[in-house]
């Protein structure tokens, strides 16, 4: 029997479809029950892994993560919450207020609103795409930009943007995005050179990743294709389902990091295992994404930096984002966000903790050691060309100098 509801309700919608209905008790706990419609629609499918589709509601514990985890964090959330009037931990409101257009197929409106099937967006000069890159820290998502409600998971700023060619758009109302544009991390040394530098590197050395950009207009912007969006034979973007893994495994964002009580590899693996329909596939993809992070110096690899797409055939790995090396700057934490084989400092990781991490995700040790050995040569001999080519696209950077220093150190003891 449904939980009572006090206040308003916000309707769940995967592209235009009534998924559910989010709600809150009456001790302002969140409540979500699917649809009958969406239970009876023959394309039903569960909002999330850690909410399988039944008539029967799901209580906070329960339904609050998918939910929370499509919202930003830390400051971007406090200043967002604040230029809102309303109080930081009010996941609810602030689903109200920016889930019109948020990750995956998913759009969250109040009561009585449907989906606008028609697209709009507003292009931006590059004067008024530097107004809005300005903006961003006072200002995050945009929120309060007439039509504009956004929401994307994450602590950095960053903007999703509809894009043809170089030319940008704001995404109006729901319309969906095709990219996701991200300005420097202040205080941190040539962030958007890291990453597109890391991403490149992750796909010459075979790791599936979405294609990126590094826009070097009035500012050097890091932009990245939405591998959650696609076009249609009218050209027309289309969403795709996908969910974070924290979202997945039912756990909520202030606790993606091990050592706060989440997911370790172990439960990255089994998700996979148990859900995924290629499973020794999207294990092995597992494995490389580790191994890769594990070698360039990317201590923040936790499990909201993972997710699973859902396609026609079931649910799988979903190409890597967020590759960024950490351990270049030295006020970051270099502790690893998921440990291998119990150790959370990459410095001690040895050939033990690799034949921990295979024992107890069930792989054999010498299919460890030898993707291991594998990434590192690879890192090795393309370090230095994948370097060089950035340069000549976009002019020399001390970040992907420093990498590459980092990189070859990293590989050169890996096959030591």
């Amino acid at each position: 029997m449904p939980k009572r509801e006090t206040g308003s309700r916000l309707e769940v919608y995967m592209r235009d479809h009534l998924v559910g209905h989010l709600w809150l008790d009456e001790r302002n706990r969140f409540v979500f029950q699917y649809s009958l419609s969406w239970l009876q629609h023959e394309h039903a499918a569960p909002l999330s892994l850690s909410l399988p589709m039944r008539e029967e509601s799901y209580a906070d514990d329960t339904a609050r993560p998918f939910f929370s985890n499509l919202l930003p964090e830390a400051e971007i959330r406090r200043v967002l919450t604040r230029r809102l009037g309303i109080s930081d931990h009010n996941d609810f409101a602030l689903l109200r207020e920016i889930g019109q257009e948020c990750a995956g197929a998913v759009s969250i409106l109040p009561k009585g609103l449907k989906p606008r099937l028609k697209q709009g967006y507003r292009e931006l000069s590059e004067k008024e795409l530097h107004k809005v890159i300005a903006e961003l820290p006072k200002r995050p998502l945009l929120y309060g930009e007439e039509g504009v409600r956004l929401s994307l998971a994450g602590a950095q700023s960053k903007l999703p943007v509809y894009m043809e060619g170089d030319r940008i758009f704001l995404a109006t109302g729901n319309s969906p995005s095709t990219h996701i544009l991200k300005p420097p991390i202040p205080d941190l040394k040539e962030t958007v050179e890291n990453e597109t530098f890391c991403m490149r590197l992750a796909a010459g050395v075979g790791l599936s990743v979405p294609k990126t950009t590094l826009r070097t207009g009035t500012d050097r912007l890091y932009i990245v294709e939405r591998f959650d969006r696609e076009r249609d034979q009218a050209g027309e973007v289309i969403r795709l389902h996908q969910e974070d893994f924290c979202q997945a495994l039912g756990v909520l964002p202030d606790q993606k990091y091990e050592s706060e009580g989440g997911p370790s590899l172990v439960d990255c693996f089994s998700l996979l295992k148990r859900y995924s329909s290629h499973p020794a596939a999207d294990q092995k993809a597992l494995l490389t994404w580790v191994i890769f992070n594990f070698l360039t110096g990317n201590s923040d690899s936790h499990p909201k930096n993972l997710a699973m797409l859902f396609t026609p055939e079931g649910p799988r790995l979903a190409p890597f984002y967020d590759l960024i090396c950490t351990r270049v700057y030295p006020d970051l934490s270099h502790r690893l966000a998921m440990r291998i084989g119990g150790e959370n400092r990459s410095e001690w990781v040895g050939p033990r903790h690799w034949d921990r991490l295979a024992a107890s995700v069930d792989i054999k040790p010498r299919f460890i050691h030898v993707i291991l050995r594998e990434m590192a040569r690879r890192l090795s001999s393309n370090v230095a060309s994948s370097a060089a080519a950035f340069s000549e696209q976009y002019g020399h950077s001390s970040i992907v100098e420093e990498i590459s220093t980092l990189v070859k150190k990293s590989a050169a003891k890996a096959v030591s």
